[in-house]
């Protein structure tokens, strides 16, 4: 396994690879460390199933649309962008406007420090790291989060996240990531989505969760026809997948997350209005849970919380 630098427009991107396969995932660690290639190999073909910019000026012009963007320290959206923690109240700056919420939290786009580099014969994994001494306005909690990006010769692509505290007090947190995938060729109308959803979360006219129903999945979704932009609770369990079938081309697509309580137990699941992919996003709490609680995370001073997900081709 192989790990290279190469140019991307401005920027450097690390490249992820197994030689023997031809197997890559591209990241770029200037940029919030988002994962904008990722090619996997069936049989004797080679799927690009991310999708994100071919130059770094489409890369730019997209970041509204946060492409396989690390969500943090909230991840979706905090109501006004204000919350109340432990006796205080915090305003956010407002960053989706057209809704007047706190969206996606301050690191997608951030500059990481690439600390580690590791290569073995069926492993290649680099560290980033991206370390925050609490000036951001509305949340000064100082943190150290690392993520972890390794492609296996045989466990295909896994993401490690490992959040410290390193302040001196409890800081609240959700966590996601948000990457749009596809099956070369096809769209939305082609494909069927498996997961073990119990809870769909309505929203409201700022796409705030206000209440749930209960929701079965388990004969999988027809995505043809379906307009699916929604926060799910999923049933617990030690890995969760959501799987996207293309049964034209008898692929597989399956995006696994670490889903026991306090993990990552929701997801999201939106197909923008060209159809041409369909973003699964892993998160630890639901819309807004700065303010309902519902899935929060919170680590008192000197805590580590770690949590995983990734993506697997079949």
């Amino acid at each position: 396994m192989k790990i290279t630098q190469e140019a991307f427009g401005r920027f450097t991107e690390y490249v992820l690879s197994n030689p023997t396969t031809g197997e890559t995932v591209n990241i770029l660690p200037e940029l919030g460390g988002i994962i904008r290639k990722m090619v996997f190999r069936k049989n004797e073909n080679l799927f690009n199933v991310i999708v994100c910019a071919d130059t770094d000026e489409q890369l730019m012009q997209q970041m509204a649309a946060y492409p396989s963007a690390h969500l943090f320290p909230w991840g979706n959206r905090v109501r006004n962008g204000r919350y109340y923690f432990e006796g205080n109240t915090y305003q956010l700056p407002i960053n989706e406007v057209g809704l007047n919420n706190a969206i996606h939290g301050f690191v997608a786009f951030a500059n990481f420090e690439v600390i580690e580099e590791i290569s073995t014969d069926t492993e290649a994994s680099i560290i980033l790291r991206y370390q925050y001494k609490g000036n951001y306005f509305g949340y000064p909690f100082p943190f150290v989060l690392e993520i972890k990006n390794t492609l296996s010769a045989k466990n295909g692509f896994t993401l490690t996240y490992s959040i410290k505290n390193t302040g001196t007090k409890t800081m609240p947190v959700v966590l996601g990531w948000h990457p749009y995938f596809k099956i070369e060729e096809e769209t939305a109308n082609d494909w069927r989505i498996d997961f073990p959803a119990i809870e769909q979360s309505i929203p409201d006219e700022q796409l705030i969760s206000v209440e749930t129903k209960a929701v079965d999945f388990s004969e999988g979704i027809i995505l043809d026809g379906q307009d699916l932009n929604a926060v799910f609770a999923v049933k617990p369990a030690e890995k969760v997948a959501a799987v996207l079938h293309s049964i034209q081309k008898d692929v597989s697509l399956t995006l696994w997350q670490e889903g026991l309580k306090g993990q990552f137990s929701f997801i999201v699941v939106y197909i923008p209005e060209a159809r041409d992919c369909v973003a699964i996003e892993p998160m630890t709490g639901n819309t807004n849970a700065f303010n309902s609680g519902d899935g929060l995370l919170t680590l008192s001073a000197g805590e580590t919380y770690q949590v995983s997900c990734g993506v697997t081709l079949s």
